[in-house]
């Protein structure tokens, strides 16, 4: 850890101090309820993991737990700890990560190496799940049942719900309230997954280009359209949970978030590809514009050919198959 990160002076600890507690008050913007605090909010985890991986670490952690004590002390216990183990959590473990040197794959190599896009897309998706299950967990276990904790959410959330359906009742002459209502309830906690998914990745990129434009950080930031590449195994991962979340109950809302989370590093994945696979074609830039403008515009299905494209690139390695075609022909 001391090679990894070495003894700060005290105004990177200052630094790395000051970015916990800044996370802090960008997740308790979020309790002013309008839509530019909500977007902060996923800008929170940003101070920390710079903070942490490009400052001082043990300084970062301090604060993250000075900032969660404070939100303990303003509100209450509940809030303090949502804002540690859905953000400052996963902040400092990718923050670590994107400084730390790993093993080599190769076991005759013993020369360390850092982590690829790729590793830290998959600790994404693993803290995301974690996140959901996590939440989901508390509820199962402070009402003693899933079903007890479902009836309670649909309770506590009733009336806002019946004012989201009564807008889809017209749609069909056998519409039923209470499935959607329980539909809407069971499918949160795949938002959650596929929502911290995106925050901890796209804050995490932001965080690497920030660090590495100080001259921070302690390795090249590789080029995402060529090296973003999950490993093969999310796919089925993929594929298993999706058909998991088909059994109901318990294990279908954690089938639903696995298969959320990983669902959106694997588009994250594609979109990638996409960039990678017309690096030279003609009108890249016009074919980019029209990507972006129909992920936008055909959410979420865009969301789910991007995955299936990036779950193609999983299985059949097209950007290596590009290049080894390119460097045959020259």
């Amino acid at each position: 850890m001391n090679d990894n990160f070495p003894p700060a002076n005290w105004p990177d600890r200052a630094v790395g101090f000051g970015a916990g507690l800044a996370s802090a008050l960008l997740f308790v913007v979020s309790t002013r309820g309008s839509s530019l605090a909500m977007a902060l909010t996923y800008f929170s985890p940003l101070p920390l993991m710079i903070g942490a991986a490009g400052f001082s670490f043990p300084a970062a952690l301090l604060g993250a737990f000075a900032g969660a004590g404070l939100l303990v002390f303003a509100a209450k216990l509940p809030f303090g700890l949502a804002f540690f183990l859905g953000f400052a959590a996963p902040a400092l473990i990718l923050a670590a990560l994107l400084q730390s040197c790993l093993p080599s794959r190769d076991p005759g190599s013993p020369a360390p190496r850092f982590a690829m896009p790729g590793d830290l897309l998959t600790v994404v998706i693993f803290l995301a799940v974690g996140v959901a299950s996590l939440g989901v967990g508390v509820l199962v276990s402070h009402y003693r049942g899933f079903d007890a904790a479902l009836a309670a959410v649909l309770d506590r959330l009733g009336p806002a719900l019946d004012e989201f359906v009564k807008e889809l009742r017209p749609i069909s002459a056998e519409f039923d309230a209470d499935s959607i209502k329980r539909l809407l309830v069971m499918s949160a906690p795949a938002g959650v997954a596929a929502s911290q998914t995106l925050l901890l990745a796209v804050n995490l990129w932001l965080a690497a280009r920030t660090i590495e434009i100080s001259g921070r950080l302690r390795r090249p930031w590789p080029a995402l359209p060529e090296t973003l590449a999950l490993p093969r195994l999310i796919g089925p991962i993929c594929l298993l949970a999706a058909g998991l979340s088909f059994k109901g109950g318990l294990i279908g809302v954690i089938g639903d978030a696995v298969a959320a989370a990983a669902g959106f590093g694997l588009a994250l994945q594609g979109l990638a590809a996409l960039h990678g696979l017309t690096r030279d074609a003609r009108f890249r830039g016009a074919w980019l514009s029209a990507l972006y403008a129909s992920v936008l515009v055909l959410q979420p299905w865009s969301i789910v050919i991007l995955a299936l494209f990036g779950l193609v690139d999983s299985l059949f390695a097209l950007r290596a198959r590009k290049a080894r075609s390119l460097s045959a022909k020259t």
